[in-house]
């Protein structure tokens, strides 16, 4: 059998040494110890120093009935059910205190603002109490009961009114949730350099910085090798 020779040029020359330059992104700017912790992502594609906020109301539903049990006497409706920035999880109870005028009392037992018939309530949640053709009596009402959220985090947006819009947290690494939720790590403690972090258009750093530091998320203006004394 013929010997079958395969012809081979020489070998392309590769380099086998290369360096690279670590060039910090001055994202964290100070000594107060950083703490971590991995979080849901829930959304979006978002570079790491992304203000967060996390997703803890769900969905509002409203049922007509007497607070104390049985149907309303009054045929009334109620609409435009919505969430309103200090929103709670839990049951909100209306209850008519004549034909047209009710009170609220929040999950926590906490009595809200009053409120009339035909005019937008807005006091941690929002609705509209619309008279029918059968008046109200005292004792009818209604029941608007907020759902628990999913407990993802998102890109914190202050007009929203999921819980997302209390910013909570520093995004820590780059993230792609566009295709569903993914495990992310996350700032929730430390310093950082007010120029480097990333928040939506619907904030300001005036804005921002109370709220983060009530987390003990701190925004610096100045960034050095020593802290400034």
């Amino acid at each position: 059998m013929p010997l079958v020779i395969n012809p081979l040029g020489d070998n392309p020359q590769q380099p086998g040494i290369y360096a690279e330059t670590y060039l910090p992104d001055q994202l964290l700017a100070g000594r107060f110890m950083p703490v971590t912790e991995n979080i849901t992502l829930g959304a979006g594609t978002l570079q790491r120093g992304t203000v967060l906020g996390q997703q803890t109301l769900g969905a509002a539903a409203s049922v007509a009935g007497k607070p104390a049990g049985g149907a309303n006497t009054g045929n009334g409706t109620i609409s435009a059910v919505a969430l309103e920035a200090n929103a709670a999880v839990g049951a909100y109870v209306i209850t008519m205190t004549g034909a047209t005028t009710f009170t609220v009392e929040a999950p926590d037992g906490a009595q809200l603002a009053g409120g009339e018939t035909g005019v937008a309530y807005n006091d941690r949640i929002g609705f509209t109490i619309t008279a029918g053709g059968t008046a109200f009596t005292a004792g009818d009402g209604f029941t608007v009961t907020v759902a628990a959220g999913s407990g993802n985090f998102v890109a914190s947006v202050a007009t929203a009114a999921d819980g997302s819009q209390v910013p909570a947290a520093i995004l820590a690494d780059y993230a792609d949730a566009s295709g569903g939720a993914v495990v992310a790590p996350a700032y929730l403690t430390g310093e950082f350099n007010q120029d480097k972090v990333t928040f939506d258009a619907s904030w300001t750093l005036a804005a921002l910085t109370p709220l983060l530091r009530a987390r003990s998320i701190f925004l610096k203006s100045f960034v050095s090798a020593a802290d400034p004394t």
